[in-house]
């Protein structure tokens, strides 16, 4: 994989001067304002308000504005200034809001298929899950449920990377599921319930939902012994002041979702519709990049501060594996038909598939992604 990821990371910084160039000062402020007065279609755009997610809607904005020459506006808006992550779906699917970089909690009252591709160990690395959205028989395969399943007002534009799962504690190292009950760590996780029942099915002592803002001072008083998540949005929040474990599990890749209220979308003229689509595969391309490299770097930041990074061996990593996607497999044959997750795992092997020939090997099965973000 490191030949492709040399590969992204000379596209992120072509993307990068593009776009910098595009949004330079160019354009004085009130010529600026006129453009906005005149414009024909506003869009408001909910960005999670991450500097990796800002790369990739300030592109989506650059690009729309950019091509319809002003016609089309888009007001970047932060999440959290809207409100929850179910309650921003709802303002989207009311028409409230244009577009969304939406989370998978968010998604999940109204699509509960979205939580297949939080299966855990789904993906053998981070470039099989980009791969798999770009992926056109899959993306139309999405859109198409989506709509149904919201009643025709949400259209899948397009999944970015938000992170590759791993552990950070103020007790460990956390070698394996056994070391969570030895070490008797209480555990965060998102408001989700397959993320709950999974650090149970792990051995943890209990398992809190409590919001992200409250991570840091939860750690800090002994509220929680650990926390999981992706390398940049735990070292942006500080979490490593105040835990000294990192267990690189790779357990779960979670993605962020582009996605448009449909009857704004069917609104539009044709042109207009395609540029939209333009403008969500752009902003794809610069989260996905964006992410990487500053999950790259966080895991540097971490190792200079002093951290105790773990990286687990092939056997720990299976002992992982093995608990993870059996009471992943088990949650969703509950939760989600047979069919739809056989749809989801058929389309990430034909991925991986893909990934491989592109390097003239075989395809093999990999449960190895901590470890390929690693080297």
């Amino acid at each position: 994989m490191k030949s492709i990821g040399k590969m992204i990371g000379s596209c992120f910084v072509l993307v990068c001067a593009l776009t910098v160039s595009g949004c330079g000062d160019g354009t004085g402020e009130d010529e600026e304002s006129e453009t906005r007065r005149t414009a024909t279609y506003r869009i408001t755009m909910v960005d999670q308000d991450l500097s990796y997610t800002r790369a990739g809607s300030e592109v989506f904005k650059h690009h729309v504005e950019t091509a319809t020459d002003g016609d089309m506006t888009v007001t970047l808006l932060p999440w959290g200034a809207v409100g929850t992550d179910r309650e921003v779906i709802d303002q989207l699917r009311l028409g409230e809001l244009e577009v969304v970089n939406a989370t998978t909690p968010g998604l999940t009252g109204v699509i509960p298929e979205v939580q297949a591709y939080n299966l855990p160990f789904l993906f053998p690395d981070r470039i099989t899950a980009w791969t798999l959205m770009l992926d056109p028989a899959h993306v139309a395969f999405i859109r198409e449920h989506w709509l149904e399943r919201s009643g025709n007002t949400l259209r899948f534009l397009g999944a970015a990377e938000n992170a590759i799962r791993h552990m950070y504690t103020t007790r460990g190292p956390i070698r394996t599921p056994a070391d969570l009950t030895e070490h008797r760590i209480v555990m965060r996780t998102m408001e989700a319930p397959l993320y709950v029942s999974l650090f149970e099915a792990l051995g943890v002592r209990s398992v809190l939902t409590i919001p992200a803002a409250e991570r840091y001072t939860a750690l800090q008083t002994g509220m929680i012994d650990g926390t999981e998540g992706g390398l940049a949005s735990a070292w942006e929040a500080g979490l490593l002041e105040v835990s000294e474990y990192v267990s690189l599990t790779g357990h779960m890749f979670d993605y962020h979702w582009y996605v448009v209220n449909n009857d704004f979308y069917k609104s539009l003229p044709e042109r207009y519709r395609e540029i939209v689509g333009e403008a969500a595969l752009l902003a794809v391309f610069t989260q996905n990049v964006a992410a990487m490299r500053e999950s790259d770097q966080a895991l540097t930041e971490m190792r200079k501060a002093g951290r105790q990074v773990y990286q687990p061996t092939a056997d720990e990593l299976s002992q992982w594996r093995e608990i993870g996607r059996e009471h992943g497999l088990a949650y969703m044959s509950r939760e989600l038909s047979t069919e739809y997750l056989d749809t989801v795992m058929e389309a990430v092997e034909a991925a991986h598939e893909r990934i491989e020939a592109y390097h003239g090997r075989h395809a093999t099965p990999s449960n190895d992604s901590a470890r390929e973000l690693d080297e």
